[in-house]
């Protein structure tokens, strides 16, 4: 696991290395972002590579089973990041226990997921509204912009 200010070192296309800070919760797909950002890469059309072993961009550093100071490799995809998009089902639970249940496509924002439930349209209304998600808080506009 990463501690607190560690840093991984990622090789582009054009040679040049470029070290990126990152947290235990950082994703993946967010220090492909950084990198290309920085050199002018579009992240659509690149992967992180470890080894030999190109790496889930939608995983945390935590959970991506690398070692600190990992030396990554960024690589042109052979198939775009963005996929079909897919139905999912998702379960919410409220805050007295019950469960709202439904099919979305995977396209849709979280937004739009609070916006299905009648339950839960009275709550949108309100300042302040959050959704925790595997130890993430996201706030306000960052629903109408996170996908499912």
């Amino acid at each position: 696991m990463a501690a607190s200010g560690s840093a991984v070192s990622v090789l582009t296309p054009n040679g040049r290395r470029q070290t990126v800070k990152v947290s235990a919760n950082t994703p993946l797909l967010q220090v492909l972002e950084d990198v290309c950002k920085k050199h002018g890469f579009n992240p659509e059309e690149h992967g992180l590579k470890f080894q030999r072993l190109v790496l889930d961009l939608s995983l945390q550093w935590r959970f991506a089973s690398l070692p600190n100071n990992a030396k990554l490799e960024m690589v042109v995809c052979s198939r775009p990041q963005t996929g079909a998009e897919s139905a999912v089902r998702i379960a919410l639970q409220m805050e007295d226990g019950s469960r709202l249940q439904g099919s979305f496509s995977s396209g849709q924002s979280l937004w739009d997921l609070l916006a299905h439930f009648p339950q839960t349209r009275s709550v949108l209304s309100r300042w302040g509204i959050f959704v925790a998600i595997a130890n993430n808080t996201l706030y306000g506009s960052q629903l109408y912009i996170s996908l499912l």
